[in-house]
Formats: C-alpha cells, sequence, structure tokens
C-alpha cells in the first residue's frame, strides 16, 4: 500500500517537535512564569499547546489525562525539565499512532470522533504553530530582537521515508 500522505506527516510532526524544543530551550527557567503573551505565562502556553496536541492529535474522545496533568494541578505550574519530559511523551505518543496509520485512515473518523484523523492531525500542526509564533514574538520583545531557532523546510531538512 502507498502510504505516501503518513510519511509526508510523520515528517512534517518531526518538524512540529523539533521547533517545540527548541523553543523550550531558548526559554530560561525564570522566563517560564515571568514573561507573559497578554498575561498569560510563557509556561502555561507550552502546557496548553503540548495538552493540546497530546489531546486532540489522535483522538479527543477517547483521551486520558496524563499523570503531569494531576501534577500540574497539584503544583499550579511545570518546571522546565517537567515540560521537557511531557513533550518527549507526547512526541513518543504520537509517533506510536503515526507508525499504525496508512493513507487510507486518514479520511477516517476514530471511533465517536466527528473529525477525520487528517483534520486533527492538520488542525493540531495549526493550533501548535500559532503558539509557538506567539512564544516567539513574545521571546523576540523580551530579548532585545532575538529569535528561537525555526526549523522549516528546506535543504537541511531530508524527507522521512518509512
Amino acid at each position: 500500500m502507498n502510504d505516501e500522505l503518513v510519511a509526508i506527516i510523520d515528517g512534517q510532526t518531526q518538524i512540529l517537535f523539533v521547533n517545540a524544543e527548541d523553543t523550550l530551550n531558548a526559554i530560561g527557567e525564570d522566563e517560564l512564569y515571568d514573561t507573559t503573551i497578554c498575561d498569560w505565562p510563557l509556561g502555561e502556553q507550552v502546557y496548553h499547546a503540548l495538552h493540546s496536541l497530546d489531546q486532540w492529535f489522535i483522538n479527543p474522545n477517547s483521551y486520558e489525562e496524563p499523570s503531569v496533568a494531576a501534577r500540574k494541578a497539584e503544583a499550579g505550574r511545570l518546571s522546565k525539565t517537567e515540560l521537557f519530559n511531557y513533550c518527549r511523551y507526547v512526541r513518543a505518543k504520537i509517533g506510536v499512532y503515526i507508525k499504525k496509520l496508512d493513507d487510507e485512515m486518514l479520511a477516517e473518523r476514530p471511533p465517536g470522533c466527528q473529525f477525520t484523523r487528517l483534520a486533527l492531525v492538520l488542525g493540531q500542526h495549526r493550533h501548535f504553530m500559532y503558539h509557538i509564533g506567539l512564544i516567539h514574538g513574545c521571546l523576540r520583545v523580551h530579548s532585545g530582537g532575538q529569535n528561537p531557532p525555526y526549523t522549516g523546510l528546506g535543504p537541511s531538512i531530508k524527507p522521512v521515508t518509512k
């Protein structure tokens, strides 16, 4: 079976997580909750974006909260290390899911979900990169003009093959 679309999604998702980790690396530990965008601390925005990927990339109707959600609820915030660990957890979870997909499955709706798998994937890519852009803008303002690294399509990106 030809799974070219899934291979493209896999490659783009890997790029998404490179941008997530580069952005988190660019945020100092003290900036996580002291630097805000419209009264929304960077650490909260990073958590929100990761949690949305975790909940909505696969099937929001069969989602179970991870243990990090209880930790956040208890402490009110997560450290940079905890955010990195959550990012890696979400990346691994989504990676396993993508490996189970084929191109035909992209047009199907997961059980109990109103959206197709492709709509969920594209929606989360859009949503996550929206937040990365906001965070980059805030960091640029607070750092005097320096942007975190950004990875997109280009000669340094090698196509992912299965």
